[in-house]
C-alpha cells in the first residue's frame, strides 16, 4: 500500500509539472517579442516634425504681425507652407479665422504613412 501511495505522488507531481511547463510555454508565446508592436517606427517619420515646424512658424507669423496685416501674413505663410508640403509628397491643409487680433486655426496633414491635425488659438 506503502508504495502506491508514492505511485500516486510520483504521477501527480508528473501531471504537475507538464501543466506548469505548459502554462509557462503558453503565457511566454502570448507575450513573446514578436507580438509587441515595435513603436520605433514612428521616430523615422519626419511628418510629425514639419507639422510641428509648420505650427509654431504659424504662430510665430501671429505674434510678429500687427492686427492690420494678419490676415495678408497668414495668406502669404499659408500659401509657402502649402508650396513646400507639396514638394515633399505632402497635403497641408489650414483653415483660420481672424477676429480682431486673434486667430482660431485647424491644421491638417496628409501622407502617404501619417495623418496629423491640430486646432488652437492664437492670441
Amino acid at each position: 500500500m506503502h508504495s502506491s501511495s508514492n505511485f500516486r505522488k510520483g504521477q501527480f507531481f508528473i501531471v504537475t509539472v507538464v501543466g506548469l511547463v505548459s502554462l509557462f510555454l503558453v503565457m511566454s508565446s502570448l507575450i513573446s517579442p514578436q507580438s509587441i508592436k515595435d513603436t520605433s517606427e514612428i521616430l523615422t517619420l519626419e511628418e510629425p516634425y514639419f507639422f510641428q515646424n509648420v505650427k509654431e512658424k504659424l504662430i510665430e507669423t501671429v505674434q510678429i504681425s500687427d492686427c492690420v496685416e494678419i490676415e495678408k501674413n497668414l495668406q502669404t505663410f499659408v500659401e509657402f507652407a502649402s508650396k513646400v508640403a507639396s514638394e515633399k509628397g505632402y497635403k497641408l491643409y489650414i483653415n483660420y479665422e481672424v477676429v480682431e487680433c486673434s486667430v482660431h486655426v485647424k491644421m491638417r496633414l496628409l501622407s502617404p504613412r501619417a495623418m496629423l491635425e491640430d486646432e488652437f488659438e492664437i492670441s
